[in-house]
């Protein structure tokens, strides 16, 4: 993996979050309220990109 491929996860990890629309991160993909350390927005990321189709 080149370093543009993690700049581009990088970046869609970060779109994949609103910050606005509640007490903390929601996921724009399921609706799911995240927890705002970066730990777990990593896990959430991780679990969407799941092989199990998450």
């Amino acid at each position: 993996m080149s370093q543009g491929d993690g700049d581009s996860a990088a970046q869609g990890m970060v779109d994949m979050f609103d910050e606005g629309a509640g007490p903390g991160p929601v996921c724009r993909v399921c609706g799911s309220l995240v927890a705002p350390d970066e730990l777990y927005r990593q896990a959430h990321w991780d679990w969407h990109e799941a092989s199990n189709g998450a």
